[in-house]
């Protein structure tokens, strides 16, 4: 699937391609890079509309590659799927992916190009008084939930207890309305991005979105395959990228093209 530029956001990006990196271009050999992303949706930052996948993270693509004369392609099939195919190179890049030391081993991570805030959330009909969590241990000792193939070490809990049956956010609020879970895990930009962008409010009703006490913020990075014989160029022009592009407050803007 194609990425989208038809976008207000995807026009911005694309007009600034030729203005971003004034640093010496790397060379790079090839001339098109296939990505991927989460087929659950990742709101604002890939997500599929018109049939299009649009949103951040293809915006940030077109800007870093365009100029460079590179094509870049943007699939979004199941997480799991995502990881597993870039391990072994069909894929090149897998886009937002939050840091363990499986991941660092695997792929070529690239450096952050944004944060999100962890969050647990509840049901106020399950628990109406609220939850007692004064630290991120607390939620260790809670029926925990998340989504099949995600990574919650960020969070700064106990992966391993977290229960990853879930295989969307829909399933995770049917789970924590039943009493099948204390709490789901998730990320508080990801839930506003589904508002956003498609006008699902996850957080509707008696579910209760809380920030996971002591943690400032999630990385994400993007991973690029081991597998492709210009790994370490690709990261290499990614990594410029995002340096240039933060400090000119153009990551920054991109993102607000769809959070404002």
């Amino acid at each position: 699937m194609k990425i989208a530029t038809g976008s207000a956001a995807g026009l911005a990006a694309t007009a600034l391609a030729g203005t971003l990196l004034s640093s010496p271009a790397l060379a790079l050999d090839t001339s098109s890079l296939k990505a991927c992303g989460d087929g659950a949706g990742w709101p604002p930052y890939t997500f599929e509309k018109g049939g299009q996948v649009q949103g951040y993270d293809v915006d940030v693509l077109n800007a870093i590659f365009a100029s460079r004369g590179v094509d870049v392609s943007v699939e979004m099939p199941p997480w799991k799927r995502c990881v597993l195919q870039t391990k072994a190179g069909n894929y090149d890049i897998a886009l937002s992916a939050s840091f363990n030391e499986e991941r660092d081993r695997d792929f070529l991570l690239t450096e952050y190009y944004y944060t999100l805030q962890p969050s647990y959330i509840y049901s106020t009909t399950q628990h109406p008084n609220g939850l007692q969590i004064n630290s991120v241990q607390d939620l260790d000792n809670l029926r925990m939930c998340g989504l099949l193939g995600y990574n919650y070490t960020g969070f700064g809990v106990d992966d391993s207890k977290v229960r990853k049956s879930a295989k969307s956010f829909e399933q995770l609020v049917q789970k924590t309305e039943a009493g099948r879970c204390d709490v789901f895990l998730a990320r508080y930009e990801i839930l506003a991005g589904f508002k956003v962008a498609q006008g699902i409010d996850y957080l509707a009703d008696n579910m209760k979105a809380v920030a996971v006490p002591g943690n400032s913020g999630d990385k994400f990075y993007m991973m690029i395959s081991r597998e492709h014989p210009e790994a370490n160029e690709i990261k290499a022009t990614l990594d410029a990228g995002f340096k240039e592009m933060r400090e000119a407050g153009q990551l920054q803007a991109m993102l607000d093209e769809y959070l404002n």
